[in-house]
C-alpha cells in the first residue's frame, strides 16, 4: 500500500512540473529577427522584430489592416541577457525566440569583438531557435537592416531568410548558416571560417515607409552581399563574386549555380548551369607536410551559346567540358590563393588533417596558420554537359 501510494505521489509531481515555464499565446511576443549591434560606449545595442498580430493572421494581412505587420523594437544594456530583459520596458509581452528565423550582427562588432560572446549566449539561452540563419551586417549596423520593409513579403526577416534560401540555393555563393553551423565552425580546429554578409541598399528612412511598396521599382532593398572570413572568430576581410564561390565548392555546398566560359572564335560567352556537383576532399602527409587533394565533380545541361560551334559533334563537347571545368578550377584556385595569403583557413583543412592524421597534426598545430598558407593544395575538377537543349546548332551559326 505504500509503494502504491509513493509511485501516485510521484506522477503527481511529474503531472503538475509538465508546465511551470508555459506562456499563454496572448501574453508573448513573437520574435522573428534580432540584430546585435554595439554603441561608441561599448553597449550592446539590440533590436527585436517583433509581430504584430492584429496585422497578420495565418501570414496574411487582416481585412481594413493599414499599420505594418512588424515593429522594430531596441534596447541597450551591458548584456544582451540583460537587453532582453530590459525590453520589457517597451514590449507588453513575454519575448519568444522559438519563431526567430534570421539574427544579423554587425561588422564593427564582429571586427572588433568577434562572435564568441554572441554565440554563446545564442546556444546558452534556452529560448533561442537554434536554426535562425545568421548574417553580418556589411558597411552599416544591423538595426536599420531589420526595419526595412518589403513589397513581396509582409514580414521583413522572413523576406531576408527566403531570400538567402533562395540564392543559396540557384546561385551558391552563400550557403545557408544557421546558429548550429557557426558554432560548430568557431569549434574546428583550423580557426578559421565564414559568414555571409547583408547590405541595406538605398535610405533607411525612405524604407520603413509602407509607400515605398507602392513603387515599381524599389528604392531601398537588403541584399546579400559577399562571405565574411573569420579567423579565431573575429572578421578578417572578405570575399565577393566568383572568389566567394570558390569557397562553396571548396566546401561541398553548391547546389546549382551558373559557370560561364569565353568562346575562342568571337569572344563571346556560353553557359552551363551546374544541377549536381560533389567535391571529395583528401588529406595526406607528404615529407611530415599536410597535402590536399581536391576532387570536384559537377554535371548540367548547356543554356546559352553564342558561339558558332556545332553541338551534334563530341570532339565539340568534349572541349566545352575542358572549358568549364577550367572556369570552376580558377574560381577554386582563387579562393584557396586568397586565403593562403591572409594565413586563414576558412576551409576546414586543419580538421581534415586533424581527422586523418591526428598523430602529425598535433606537431603543426601550434603552427597551423603558417603551415596552410604554404601547402601544397591540388585541384582537379571535372565537369559533363548532359544536354544542349532543342537547338543543336546555334543561331549564330546558321547565320554563318
Amino acid at each position: 500500500m505504500i509503494r502504491i501510494f509513493s509511485l501516485l505521489w510521484l506522477l503527481s509531481l511529474i503531472l503538475l512540473a509538465g508546465c511551470w515555464d508555459q506562456n499563454e499565446l496572448e501574453e508573448v511576443a513573437l520574435v522573428m529577427g534580432m540584430g546585435i549591434d554595439k554603441t561608441e560606449d561599448d553597449l550592446y545595442h539590440v533590436s527585436f522584430q517583433v509581430v504584430n498580430p492584429g496585422q497578420v493572421t495565418g501570414g496574411e494581412m487582416t481585412k481594413g489592416g493599414e499599420g505594418t505587420a512588424v515593429t522594430t523594437y531596441s534596447e541597450k544594456g551591458k548584456t544582451l541577457f540583460e537587453t532582453v530583459r530590459k525590453i520589457s520596458k517597451k514590449v507588453p509581452r513575454n519575448l519568444s525566440f522559438s519563431h526567430m528565423v534570421v539574427l544579423i550582427i554587425s561588422e564593427d562588432l564582429v571586427k572588433e569583438q568577434g562572435l564568441l560572446e554572441v554565440m554563446d549566449f545564442t546556444e546558452r539561452y534556452y529560448g533561442f531557435r537554434s536554426t535562425a540563419l545568421v548574417l553580418l551586417a556589411r558597411d552599416g549596423k544591423a538595426e536599420p537592416i531589420l526595419s526595412i520593409l518589403n513589397p513581396l513579403e509582409r514580414i521583413p526577416a522572413m523576406k531576408i531568410q527566403e531570400t538567402l534560401i533562395q540564392t543559396a540555393e540557384v546561385w551558391g555563393e552563400n550557403p545557408e548558416q544557421n546558429i548550429n553551423d557557426v558554432i560548430r565552425t568557431l569549434s574546428n580546429k583550423s580557426k578559421g571560417g565564414s559568414l555571409n554578409g547583408i547590405t541595406l541598399v538605398g535610405n533607411k528612412e525612405e524604407g520603413q515607409k509602407t509607400s515605398k511598396n507602392q513603387q515599381a521599382v524599389p528604392t531601398t532593398f537588403v541584399e546579400i552581399n559577399g562571405v565574411a572570413l573569420l579567423k579565431d572568430g573575429k572578421l578578417e576581410s572578405w570575399m565577393d563574386d566568383k572568389e566567394a564561390r570558390g569557397v562553396s565548392w571548396v566546401q561541398n555546398e553548391i547546389q546549382k549555380t551558373v559557370v560561364t566560359a569565353q568562346c575562342e572564335k568571337n569572344e563571346q560567352e556560353m553557359a552551363v548551369e551546374v544541377r549536381q556537383s560533389n567535391t571529395k576532399l583528401k588529406a595526406t602527409m607528404s615529407q611530415g607536410k599536410p597535402e590536399i587533394t581536391l576532387n570536384i565533380r559537377a554535371e548540367g545541361p548547356l543554356e546559352e551559346v553564342a558561339c558558332p560551334i556545332d553541338l551534334t559533334k563530341p570532339e565539340v563537347i568534349f572541349d566545352l567540358n575542358n572549358k568549364f571545368a577550367s572556369a570552376i578550377k580558377q574560381e577554386v584556385t582563387k579562393s584557396i590563393k586568397l586565403a593562403q595569403e591572409q594565413k586563414n583557413d576558412v576551409f576546414g583543412f586543419g580538421d581534415a588533417v586533424n581527422r586523418s592524421h591526428p598523430k602529425e597534426w598535433k606537431k603543426i598545430e601550434g603552427e597551423w596558420p603558417d603551415t596552410f598558407a604554404d601547402m601544397n593544395v591540388q585541384v582537379n575538377v571535372e565537369f559533363f554537359i548532359r544536354g544542349t537543349g532543342l537547338r543543336t546548332k546555334p543561331l549564330i551559326l546558321d547565320k554563318k
